[in-house]
């Protein structure tokens, strides 16, 4: 019969120890310098684990961190919309500002589009961008950040001949959220 030979108490306290004092001793010597640009033994700089350290130490993680200027609004509507009805409600974005969005309906499916229109800057007469069309829905969420300066929201079509509730929930550094008006022709 094979019998696995037993370590004694005192092999064990010394095996510790040696392992602890190793971990110390790679923590001191590599993992300091490499990530906190800290070196008490100077063996980081001789190995050129210091210029890792001093890279992150330095340099502030700027591309995580957006300031913005302007002010944040965050928007609850609940919008009647009669059957086969349509209707287009915006937010007013400047170019690189973000907004967070989620709308349900109630009543029925609809289409949407979900779009934007420039209102600064040169664009030919009538330009819109398309960013999501979706031919029935009940729901959309998402995150945005506006292209252009201009208006970015949804067009909605009620599919039903019944009357539906949409819930809009958008939060983010618009000037204005609300509905467009047809623009009819007059009629002479």
């Amino acid at each position: 019969m094979n019998a696995q030979p037993h370590a004694s108490p005192r092999r064990l306290l010394i095996s510790t120890l040696v392992a602890a004092l190793a971990a110390a001793a790679i923590l001191v010597a590599f993992v300091l310098p490499a990530e906190y640009a800290i070196d008490p033994l100077g063996i980081g700089r001789l190995v050129g684990l210091d210029a890792l350290g001093t890279s992150k130490a330095s340099k502030p993680i700027t591309e995580v961190a957006h300031v913005h200027p302007r002010k944040y609004y965050s928007g609850n509507i609940q919008i009647d919309v009669s059957g086969r009805e349509e209707l287009e409600y915006k937010a007013t974005l400047a170019a690189g500002e973000p907004m967070l969005y989620s709308w349900r309906v109630q009543g029925g499916p609809v289409y949407f589009e979900f779009h934007g229109e420039p209102t600064e800057g040169k664009w030919p007469a009538g330009y819109y961008r398309s960013y999501e069309i979706q031919e029935r829905a009940s729901e959309a969420h998402g995150s945005f950040i506006a292209p252009f300066t201009g208006q970015h929201g949804w067009y909605w079509r009620n599919l039903s001949d019944e009357p539906a509730i949409i819930t809009l929930q958008a939060s983010g550094y618009y000037s204005r959220l609300g509905r467009i008006e047809s623009k009819k022709a007059a009629v002479e």
